[in-house]
This record gives C-alpha cells, structure tokens and sequence, in this order.
C-alpha cells in the first residue's frame, strides 16, 4: 500500500486501506484463537484446484481458479498468502479468503 496524501484530506483511499487491513486483522486473530472458516464464509469464495505455494518474491499460491470476482477462470497467481490449512480447504490471502480443492474435486 502506498498512499501520496496531499492537501488537508479526507483521503478515501486510505479508508478502503484500513478498512481491508482491519478485516485481515479480524481474520487472522479469530484463526489464531482456533476457528476456521465453514461453508458459509467459504460461499462465495474463488476455487483454487491444483494449486501449489511459491515462496518468492512472497509467500502466495498458483493454481487453478474459478469464480473469481475479478479475474477470469483459468490460471493465476494469488496475493499474499497469510495462512492456509489443506486439511480444512481454506487460505486467506491479502485480498480474501479461497476455497483450496484438489485437481479430482473439480474433475467431479
């Protein structure tokens, strides 16, 4: 994030920042007092299937996606991962929260 604030405000950008830094925050402490997103946080959540982390330059995922709001089905590289657990299916990246699925569970 980088913000140039010029003149004496407000600054919008800034608010949809804190805002999304805020709900990262919320995210990450409630998985780190033991709870994990279910069905109904994991909805309207991007499929990644046959995805894999790379560590450089950043911890993030690649894979296969679908349902994106924003991108097209097919290959991507995501934000920054902040925590994953395969177990359960789930990563939160610095922009949301993905459902992660193995190459068979969208072969079904």
């Amino acid at each position: 994030m980088f913000v140039l604030n010029q003149g004496n405000g407000p600054f919008p950008r800034l608010a949809e920042d804190a805002w999304k830094y805020h709900a990262i925050a919320d995210d990450l402490d409630r998985i780190a007092r033991g709870w994990h997103p279910g069905d109904d946080e994991l909805r309207d959540a991007p499929r990644l299937w046959d995805w894999r982390v790379v560590a450089y330059p950043v911890p993030h995922l690649v894979g296969m996606v679908l349902g994106h709001p924003l991108l097209r089905d097919g290959e991507i590289w995501t934000s920054e991962l902040l925590t994953y657990d395969p177990e359960r299916g789930y990563a939160r990246t610095i922009s949301r929260f993905r459902r992660l699925e193995s190459a068979s569970a969208y072969e079904r």
